[in-house]
């Protein structure tokens, strides 16, 4: 089991950009494997909160920090590791 996880997040990150795409879009532009990995970002962003967001770079920031979290969240809950 894992004793110490760390996660991390980094501002003007293309992956969360790109997860904020419409699915369709991602469904169309994106090769299958990314498509997987975007969708599974995109779950974790609150689309209410990043849409009262009008500054890009706070939209950005907001993202990133729900992504961490969201990853965080899953990971916790993943019996393989903890």
């Amino acid at each position: 089991k894992v004793k110490v996880l760390l996660v991390l997040g980094h501002e003007l990150c293309g992956a969360v950009k790109a997860a904020q795409l419409p699915v369709e879009t991602i469904e169309k532009e994106m090769p299958a494997q990314l498509q997987e990995a975007l969708k599974s970002i995109k779950v974790g962003l609150s689309q209410d909160r990043l849409a009262g967001l009008n500054d890009s770079r706070a939209l950005d920031r907001e993202a990133v920090t729900r992504n961490v979290k969201s990853q965080v969240e899953r990971l916790t809950k993943d019996k393989g590791l903890m």
